[in-house]
């Protein structure tokens, strides 16, 4: 690999890192927003909502952008325009400034990822893109490890601000070396667009987007607002599906479709959208409400996983040189499978040396699995449909992500619920072996009080436990589709 290259690859890996750490950050920093604003939670989770939609919709837009002004030209303009409204966000002076301000930033945001992994495609060739791609995830992978560490620190020691203001220093270091090492492209004239195909897909992406963040707050399908979300999102979809079959200009070129490890790939990147966020969701959960460790530790635990991660990204492409691509997806679901079983034997007492070696591997086993499936999807995908194929790629992931929250949300308040009349129930006030839950020096009220705390606890580690049981099966789907792929070169 030239050194032009790996410099190259560098700054494409800050910048890369810059929009998972947000993500890592953002979550974190709720209370706070909520507070200084004064304002409630349902209105503070738009900070997030409203970053989703914009994001989705920049993803869409990033290949007819980049035919009219050049990939390049984008991926810049991008970079520094997720900095500078990053800034701007650290600067709002009320709640409706920054959901505007992080409207753009999630728009200008959206190439960061997709715009990012097509230019490591091309500057690497095929003989070195799986150690450009180990490397371009270690980056990636770097906001669950630093996201939640650096969040903590920034919000306990300066203020909330300071998670937007932390950006725009490493965004103009990334943009002035992309600047430095990415040659511009000449603006296109006379490129028709699809306009027509792209507003019916932004619909459906908001409407969808808008339907899974807010229906839990919103009671679901007995809500109007969610009926109607659902509704538009579904006629908007059929309509682009008609839009790109149809149209002579579609607005994702019917040729990524022709090519059957790409189609696989996109099979895959939605199936792992599924499978990411449930584990950055669970963990939390049980670290905090079970085993009520401090937020600082749950940020430190939470971030082994990115750990793991990052350090499989030295070893993945040698096991992809030896195994090919398919094997080595086979082996990070493998891996994925045990850390679940092993989790779904987790209880009250688990030991944090445990927590931590299956976040560790369950790190390891993600990173294995994407590496390899962003190598094998674009394997014999023509470079002039990468840049389309990375927006696709990553906008079929993030959507699975966003289904596979609103299905962690669902179902775990559902085990809850069961596990908690079932205990309750189940509880005998005159079985002599359940007597020391009662024999408790305090008042019949606060006796009331420490049972509940009790029967809400072992029916949270329930839950979780059917959580991650689910999870270990969910690979099993992944297996069919193996087919898709071409068998040469994989």
């Amino acid at each position: 690999m030239q050194k032009d290259s790996i410099l190259t690859l560098f700054f494409i890996c800050l910048a890369t890192s810059l929009f998972t750490i947000d993500m890592g950050i953002i979550t974190i920093s709720f209370n706070n927003i909520e507070n200084y604003f004064s304002t409630t939670s349902s209105v503070t989770s738009w900070v997030l909502t409203v970053f989703s939609i914009s994001s989705a919709i920049g993803i869409v837009s990033l290949g007819f952008l980049s035919k009219i002004f050049g990939r390049n030209n984008i991926y810049l303009i991008n970079v520094l325009g997720f900095s500078l409204f990053s800034g701007f966000c650290g600067l709002a002076d009320n709640i409706q400034q920054l959901l505007l301000f992080r409207f753009f930033q999630g728009f200008f945001g959206s190439g960061l990822v997709a715009l990012s992994q097509a230019l490591v495609l091309d500057i690497f060739s095929l003989k070195n893109r799986s150690k450009a791609l180990s490397a371009w995830t270690f980056g990636l992978l770097s906001g669950p490890v630093l996201g939640p560490i650096l969040g903590g620190y920034l919000i306990e020691y300066l203020s909330w601000r300071w998670i937007f203001f932390i950006n725009v220093p490493l965004g103009i270091i990334a943009f002035l070396g992309l600047f430095l090492n990415l040659e511009r492209e000449k603006i296109k004239k006379n490129i028709e667009v699809n306009f027509s195909g792209f507003l019916l897909l932004s619909a459906a992406i908001a409407s969808l987007q808008v339907f899974l963040d807010r229906g839990e707050l919103e009671d679901w399908f007995d809500s109007f607002l969610i009926c109607c979300l659902a509704f538009i999102f579904l006629i908007c979809l059929f309509l682009y599906i008609l839009n790109n079959c149809y149209s002579n200009n579609p607005l994702f070129s019917k040729k990524l479709f022709a090519d059957r490890n790409f189609l696989g790939g996109l099979v895959f990147a939605f199936l792992f959208g599924l499978i990411l966020i449930p584990h950055f969701i669970l963990f939390p959960m049980y670290l905090s409400q079970v085993q009520s460790f401090p937020i600082y530790s749950i940020g430190l635990i939470v971030s082994i996983s990115g750990i793991g991660g990052m350090l499989s990204t030295f070893f993945t492409s040698k096991i992809i040189s030896i195994l090919g691509n398919i094997k080595t997806m086979l082996l990070g679901l493998f891996l994925f499978v045990i850390c679940n079983i092993n989790s779904s034997f987790w209880n009250i007492d688990s030991s944090t040396k445990q927590i931590i070696l299956n976040s560790l591997f369950r790190g390891i086993s993600i990173s294995i699995y994407y590496v390899a499936l962003a190598n094998i999807t674009y394997i014999t995908l023509p470079s002039t449909l990468r840049t389309q194929g990375a927006s696709l790629f990553q906008f079929l992931r993030t959507t699975g992500t966003g289904i596979a929250v609103a299905i962690i949300i669902i179902s775990f308040n559902k085990f809850y619920n069961i596990h908690f009349d079932e205990l309750r129930s189940s509880l005998n006030m005159l079985d002599p072996n359940n007597s020391f839950l009662f024999d408790f020096d305090t008042t019949p009220e606060q006796k009331k009080v420490i049972l509940s705390n009790i029967l809400s606890n072992q029916s949270k580690m329930n839950s979780l436990i059917n959580e991650f049981l689910i999870l270990s099966l969910c690979p099993i789907l992944f297996l069919p589709f193996f087919l898709l792929f071409s068998k040469k070169k994989n």
